[in-house]
Order: structure tokens, then sequence, then C-alpha cells
């Protein structure tokens, strides 16, 4: 193998491991949770970070176990107020 070819191939196998790369950090990017709490459940464990997995509660304070403690979900859609108007 000349020279030359062995450049060409180390180019290409160097490219090959770029494009690689690229798209490895492109998927590892994708399986990234966003940073803020889901809305979909209303109680969340704040420890080291806020996990919001509970729907009351109760079922939050039974799941902590000495590791954070329950908050509200700063995140969730919080219920319409039912107006009443005087007439």
């Amino acid at each position: 193998m000349s020279k030359h070819h062995r450049i060409l191939l180390g180019f290409l196998l160097l490219r090959g491991l770029t494009v690689l790369a690229v798209l490895g950090a492109a998927f590892m990017a994708s399986l990234q949770r966003p940073a803020r709490a889901e809305e979909s459940f209303p109680w969340c464990v704040q420890g080291e970070t806020l996990q919001c997995y509970y729907a009351t509660r109760d079922q939050c304070e039974l799941t902590v176990n000495y590791h954070g403690f329950c908050i509200a979900n700063p995140y969730a859609l919080q219920p319409r107020q039912q107006r009443s108007y005087a007439r």
C-alpha cells in the first residue's frame, strides 16, 4: 500500500469516526429529559432533582423514604377556578 493510499484511508477513517461521534452525541441528547418537571402529575419529590410522578400527596409521602420531601409540582397546570357571578 502506498503512502498516498494510507493517508487517504486514515482520512476516511477519521471522517467516519467524526460522523459517528456527531450522530452518537445527537442520539444521547435526544434521550435526555427536559430540566423542568413533568406536567402530568401534581406532586413531586424534591431531593437532588425534582421527580414528579405522583397523583396524590399520600402516594408521594409513601415513596419519599427520607430521600427528600413532597412538594406541589410548580409546573403542573392548575385546574381552572370556577367563578360565580353575582347577578
